[in-house]
């Protein structure tokens, strides 16, 4: 068992999404293995996988990618009386 350096959790492995910013443009990486604590959900990857997830995110647009849309908003807190 492997334990989470964070919280002492135990750690499993899982595909997860990660979202990484290339040149202000947002990159969802879907189905990406990683070790993940299930006490406190943080998420490690091995060397190989971050070099990957690297690459790809820096790679060009490739045809038949799917994209979404993601309102962006202002933090404005509320008035307080």
């Amino acid at each position: 068992m492997i334990e989470c350096p964070a919280c002492g959790g135990k750690v499993t492995q899982k595909k997860v999404d990660v979202e990484r910013w290339w040149h202000g443009r947002l990159v969802i990486i879907e189905g990406v293995p990683a070790h993940v604590c299930q006490q406190c959900g943080e998420m490690y990857f091995n060397g190989d996988v971050a070099s990957e997830m690297e690459k790809i995110k820096r790679a060009a647009t490739v045809s038949g990618e799917r994209f979404i849309q993601v309102p962006v908003r202002p933090y404005r807190p509320a008035h307080q009386a």
